[in-house]
């Protein structure tokens, strides 16, 4: 499987490399369909006959990530994003290949064409039909996984739906609130629990000689601990989001630009909000009321749910260091309590909330 994912990461830095060289000396794009072609003579070719011996829709899939790369570059410039120019793969980063067709399953054991039978650990039973199978390594270890095509009915409409606005932040992870009242969801913050162990992880791997095995494994040992985290963390908000859209018909939530935040913030604040997954958990939500047809509003980013009084309506200002919320009708509350309220009424009143959308 090693040099599976090595002939894709092959294929995918000589098919971008081509299409650079390509362009900067004579402004020629080079198509997907060109170096499809050039694949099958690459086969044949002396110095590249080792490329016989893997799986010819493997390497093609590889070259038509990297057709996908520039789409997407393209699509960002057009859209005056952040481009972002397809980079080349390096060892260690990246190592995977998918099958679109041709693969078996068979209880806990997969067939993999020019691989042959490997067995695997289940987590969770197969639904619906399979399209494609994903082979990743990471921090050492194989995993695959399989997408599957699933047909989705409509639920009935609910005549007196479930509204809730929820308020993301750092002294709490999420403030909800419902008909029931507010709910505060802890911060679990995994990556500041174990921050010591990640320095000493990082100042061990500092200390091996680049190239040695010493290293390799300390590099190793490294990667488990950052996927350990990454996991804990999605487990944790795919618990959260999955009860949230089972229970609720319409979430409102703030429209957070995380990138920008990242970027503006001090360093430890950075890594605190990165700690938390805002993003995540949105595209989590919104996916899940997708497929479960309930509503997700993303209310805009000028929306005041902070500065705003849920009781009169009035705009106050109040600095990030002021936890409390005072208004001069006499209305005090917790400012985050005050922001979710406020975008719980925007979903029970189905009003606009600058640029808000269903």
């Amino acid at each position: 499987m090693s040099q599976f994912a090595g002939a894709c990461r092959w294929v995918y830095n000589r098919g971008l490399a081509a299409r650079k060289a390509s362009w900067e000396e004579g402004k020629v794009s080079v198509s997907l369909f060109d170096q499809n072609k050039e694949l099958s003579s690459l086969k044949k070719a002396e110095e590249t006959a080792w490329l016989a011996d893997m799986h010819s829709q493997v390497l093609q899939q590889a070259l038509g990530d990297l057709n996908h790369a520039y789409q997407a570059f393209f699509q960002r410039c057009k859209s005056k994003d952040k481009p972002g120019f397809p980079r080349f793969r390096c060892r260690g980063q990246h190592d995977s290949f998918r099958y679109p067709q041709g693969f078996k399953v068979e209880g806990d054991r997969v067939f993999l064409p020019k691989i042959g039978w490997v067995r695997f650990r289940k987590s969770r039973e197969i639904c619906g039909t399979i399209k494609q199978a994903t082979v990743v390594r990471e921090a050492g270890r194989w995993y695959i996984c399989f997408s599957c095509e699933l047909s989705i009915t409509d639920p009935d409409p609910v005549e007196a739906p479930s509204v809730i606005g929820i308020d993301l932040g750092l002294e709490n992870f999420a403030i909800i609130a419902s008909e029931e009242g507010i709910e505060e969801v802890e911060n679990p913050r995994f990556l500041r629990k174990e921050l010591s162990h990640l320095r000493f992880l990082s100042k061990q791997l500092s200390k091996k000689q680049k190239g040695s095995a010493s290293r390799r494994k300390a590099k190793n040992r490294l990667q488990r601990f950052y996927l350990r985290i990454r996991r804990k963390r999605q487990d944790c908000l795919h618990k959260l989001s999955t009860r949230i859209v089972k229970s609720h018909d319409r979430i409102v939530v703030e429209s957070l630009k995380v990138r920008q935040l990242l970027s503006e913030a001090p360093r430890a604040l950075a890594r605190s909000i990165s700690d938390a997954g805002w993003r995540e958990f949105l595209q989590y939500l919104k996916y899940k009321c997708e497929h479960s047809g309930k509503g997700f509003l993303e209310a805009g980013e000028w929306f005041p749910s902070t500065k705003q009084c849920f009781r009169c309506g009035k705009l106050n200002e109040i600095a990030l260091s002021n936890r409390d919320y005072t208004c001069n009708c006499g209305f005090s509350i917790h400012r985050d309590h005050n922001s979710a309220m406020n975008l719980r009424a925007v979903g029970t009143t189905g009003l606009k909330a600058c640029g808000a959308a269903l």
